[in-house]
């Protein structure tokens, strides 16, 4: 079965904080590792952007800890998750691509990608694929999931689709300490993730525009437009909603074929 998880990776602070999220990822890692038993994770970060219209690939062998977040309490640099790169997958993602996705090398695992994989994945260590965002259209993102998809296929790898981000994302409204609360374009989104109205998901900044100003996901929701591309899914699960800081949302779903 293919499988693809949209998992918030929240503030850096998740790290040093006591927060109910790190327990969500815990038993979903756990939950992955131990009924799908993935040689590879997938991961697209918002924080990993190509600003042309090509995406980026790492090639590296060696995925290092990108502690990309400034300001922050000393403890949270204590953090950090390094992987090994699926080199061949890398190489039949690129071929398969056409030109749309190129290697690079001076990327790594950034806070959006390793959090998530530091709570998950603590012990069992599955090799890790992380391909960036662009500034392209939703419907690009998920045609790179579906090469992407064809790929892992090609190679009978057992692989897992993980796409991070919040929602909402509007840092601007954690200055002015607004209560946290479910924002509306939150909850259209958890309705179509739930009614299976996934093809409204790449048109939900045209179907719903003022929420969607309001708030501002992060990325645009590339990561999950790509992840819907991946998986071409049948039937979704919402695991997880939060508010915990003003402005932010966590949500994480799992999306099936």
């Amino acid at each position: 079965m293919t499988i693809g998880l949209f998992i918030s990776h929240g503030s850096p602070t998740i790290l040093i904080d006591e927060n109910k999220w790190k327990d969500l990822l815990r038993r979903v890692g756990k939950e992955i590792e131990e009924k799908y038993k993935p040689e590879t994770i997938i991961v697209s970060s918002p924080h990993f952007v190509s600003w042309t219209e090509t995406f980026y690939i790492e090639s590296s062998e060696r995925l290092e800890c990108i502690q990309d977040y400034y300001g922050f309490p000393d403890e949270t640099y204590k953090y950090c998750y390094n992987a090994l790169n699926d080199t061949e997958l890398v190489e039949e993602i690129v071929k398969n691509a056409e030109g749309k996705v190129v290697k690079d090398d001076k990327w790594g695992l950034d806070h959006g990608a390793w959090i998530p994989l530091f709570y998950m994945f603590p012990e069992y260590k599955p090799k890790v694929v992380t391909i960036s965002i662009t500034g392209n259209s939703p419907e690009s993102h998920y045609e790179i999931g579906e090469k992407i998809r064809k790929a892992v296929e090609k190679l009978g790898r057992k692989a897992v689709f993980l796409a991070t981000g919040s929602p909402t994302h509007r840092l601007d409204l954690f200055y002015f300490k607004i209560t946290p609360k479910p924002t509306k374009f939150d909850v259209i989104l958890m309705d179509l993730i739930k009614s299976g109205e996934f093809e409204k998901i790449l048109k939900i900044n045209e179907l719903y525009p003022k929420e969607y100003q309001t708030a501002m996901p992060e990325g645009n929701l590339n990561t999950l437009h790509m992840l819907l591309g991946y998986v071409k899914p049948k039937k979704a699960e919402i695991l997880g909603y939060d508010t915990p800081w003003p402005g932010v949302s966590m949500l994480a779903a799992s999306f099936y074929e």
